[in-house]
């Protein structure tokens, strides 16, 4: 029978590239993970991973088990679950990943609140990116991550992954207070042709940022590339560009600026929750992302009225 350690530790190959780097992550010498990789491919009687210089990939039959893999780890994560189900406390670390300054605020103040119902659980909160974040916790550096997606709410959930959306808000032009716009009930793109723009080039919104300046025929002229969007929104206020954001996104409570809909944009942010399938089962994420859900809903229909 396989062993699940040299299967994690497969695993961990795949996800990182290496064997020195899945080494690191597991916590172990890279001769080790390379010793182990030759046995388990001993065991199956195949080569696993195809070896080039200090990079590894795949083989066919190590994506095949692999994907098994994330399977096994989803039934090992339901029954340790099981076995802890008549848990009476509701305590324990709790990594939660949240972009911090991505919002809306519901990311942190739903959590408040969560810690304040189980005090005896620590909710240690750790900066992440939407982009990194629900690898982070696939690959259990996080326990639970709230991040944003933007246009689908429910793509393809990837393996070993369980994820609810919390609520959602559309996206929208942001300028100073004193723009000429910021008093318009709505915009084209083509009226911004002549701005200067703060992006976040990185991410998916300064993607489409980048998109709907383009399919308008121009390039959007940027005055200032930033790597979360409330330093964009900081930017905004004291004048130094205009942004796309969000409506949702926190600002400061003097911050003095308009958002207003551009037209054709109607694409919208996701708030989700993700945590590992299997451990959704356990009390202590269950109850967590119960009580975060149901505080998400409050926290957002107050912050859209």
């Amino acid at each position: 029978m396989l062993d699940v350690r040299k299967l994690i530790m497969l695993r961990a190959i795949a996800s990182e590239g290496s064997i020195a780097a899945a080494g690191r992550v597991l916590r172990y010498t890279r001769s080790a993970v390379s010793q182990q990789l030759t046995a388990l491919e001993s065991e199956v009687g195949t080569a696993l991973v195809n070896r080039a210089r200090n990079r590894v990939t795949l083989t066919p039959a190590g994506h095949q088990l692999v994907e098994h893999t994330e399977r096994i780890l989803v039934e090992l994560r339901a029954a340790e679950a099981m076995l802890s189900s008549d848990a009476a406390d509701i305590a324990g670390l709790l990594r939660v990943g949240v972009p911090f300054r991505e919002g809306p605020r519901l990311m942190s103040r739903a959590l408040t609140e969560v810690r304040s119902r189980f005090p005896e659980m620590e909710i240690r909160l750790v900066a992440t990116t939407d982009e990194a974040g629900g690898d982070e916790v696939r690959r259990d550096q996080l326990d639970m991550v709230i991040m944003s997606r933007y246009g689908v709410a429910h793509p393809r959930t990837a393996p070993g992954l369980r994820e609810w959306v919390l609520g959602h808000d559309p996206v929208r032009l942001c300028v100073p207070a004193d723009h000429p716009l910021a008093r318009s009930p709505n915009c084209t793109m083509a009226q911004l042709r002549d701005e200067s723009w703060i992006v976040c080039p990185d991410s998916t919104l300064g993607r489409l940022t980048t998109s709907l300046c383009t399919n308008v025929g121009f390039e959007p002229r940027v005055a200032a590339t930033v790597n979360d969007l409330g330093t964009a929104i900081g930017l905004v206020e004291i004048g130094w560009g205009i942004t796309i954001a969000p409506e949702l996104t926190p600002v400061g409570t003097e911050a003095k600026i308009a958002r207003l809909p551009i037209d054709g944009l109607d694409t919208v942010r996701h708030n989700v929750v993700i945590v590992r399938d299997g451990e959704h089962l356990s009390p202590r994420i269950a109850a967590v992302v119960a009580a975060v859900r149901a505080l998400s809903a409050q926290l957002l229909t107050t912050d859209a009225g």
